[in-house]
């Protein structure tokens, strides 16, 4: 039971009021940017967004020499790869991301750390997990004997197991990786039923699916079974990306980790289906594998989406509006106003000019505290 001067401690980190002054203020939806801006936090969320001055006595932050934007959003990392779990979650929030998705795991373990950085115990973004890897025995996301043998009820269990440790969405393996999706365009590796049977237990728990689905064969295949979103690029012409675009499937490209400089033929076909997909006008969500991308380097993305096609703030929708809404978070995150989570970002210079600034973060905040030092 909390004592009185516990109560009392807990309810002042509710009430406590931050204003931020924004020398320029991004708004993903509209493109505008709106000059000298008072942004009023309290209890870890905006009360009001507005110009004027600074309320005499609050607790100021200034960011007037500074672009601010709502925190990003990585809707494709792996915390489990490539460090350990704390230092990549630190990294991935240092470089703006203040909400990113865990899109499998080898073990259970995750869903625990992901339920302690969001709790405030380990330092890191608000995170959203998948567990482990739902997949064919053999297939691409075998990874030293996580795949499934079995038949659909196999897949299911695997489906149950993630939900009940608290899994927010289920990530389906279907496909392997370019090279091979290139070559056999029709081919992909997990049966009609399995995939099927995993999407039907899903949305039974709703939870999304999202597939890592590169072949056009897998593509129309997740179509089939009503997978919600890829979890990579895939190769698509303008009739298959129309067919997307009508079920509302949404893609996270993560191209700089597919192809990595590569210019090889499936690399420049990959970069544009990524186009196609993007003038069909299917949602394109911001994600790096980051793991394969080091975390921290999540930025890097932008400029490959650019490449591909995407205008600097089709690229920020990218990683804030679109990723909000694909991941059932539109009414919390990705946008700075009022009634939504107080997580933005400053970042030195102009992103609409150069989304280089992207990669120039100089302060975070996210449900309303500051994740890194004031400049």
């Amino acid at each position: 039971m909390l004592g009185a001067g516990c109560l009392l401690a807990a309810r002042a980190v509710v009430a406590q009021v931050t204003v931020i002054r924004a020398g320029r203020l991004l708004d993903p939806r509209s493109g505008v940017v709106s000059t000298s801006q008072i942004i009023v936090a309290e209890g870890g969320r905006i009360r009001e967004v507005r110009g004027g001055s600074v309320p005499a006595g609050a607790d100021t932050i200034d960011l007037s020499r500074y672009t601010v934007l709502p925190g990003l959003i990585d809707a494709h990392v792996h915390l489990g790869i490539g460090g350990s779990p704390r230092a990549n979650a630190l990294a991935d929030l240092q470089a703006g991301f203040t909400t990113v998705v865990d899109l499998g795991a080898r073990t259970l373990r995750v869903l625990a750390i992901k339920d302690s950085i969001n709790a405030g115990h380990i330092p890191g973004p608000r995170v959203l997990a998948a567990g482990i890897w739902v997949g064919t025995r053999g297939g691409v996301c075998e990874f030293s004997g996580i795949g499934i043998a079995g038949g659909p009820e196999a897949f299911v269990a695997r489906v149950d197991s993630n939900v009940r440790a608290g899994a927010e969405l289920i990530k389906v393996c279907v496909t392997g990786w370019p090279q091979g999706a290139f070559e056999r365009p029709a081919e992909y590796e997990i049966s009609d039923a399995a995939l099927t049977a995993v999407v039907r237990a899903a949305h039974g728990h709703q939870r999304r699916v999202i597939a890592h689905d590169i072949s056009s064969g897998g593509v129309q295949a997740a179509l089939r079974a009503g997978v919600d979103g890829l979890a990579h690029a895939a190769f698509v012409d303008s009739a298959l990306a129309a067919a997307m675009r009508a079920r509302g499937m949404f893609v996270i490209p993560t191209l700089a980790s597919l192809t990595g400089g590569d210019t090889s033929a499936a690399s420049r076909a990959l970069v544009r289906s990524v186009g196609v997909a993007h003038r069909a006008g299917v949602r394109l969500v911001f994600g790096t594998d980051g793991g394969v991308l080091p975390h921290g380097r999540n930025a890097e993305e932008f400029a490959v989406l650019q490449a591909a096609g995407l205008s600097p703030l089709e690229a920020i929708r990218a990683a804030t509006i679109n990723a909000a809404a694909a991941l059932g978070l539109g009414d919390s995150v990705g946008v700075i106003a009022p009634g939504m989570s107080a997580d933005l970002i400053a970042v030195e210079g102009d992103p609409l000019t150069d989304l280089g600034a992207l990669g120039r973060v100089r302060f975070v905040m996210l449900r309303g505290r500051a994740a890194t030092p004031a400049p």
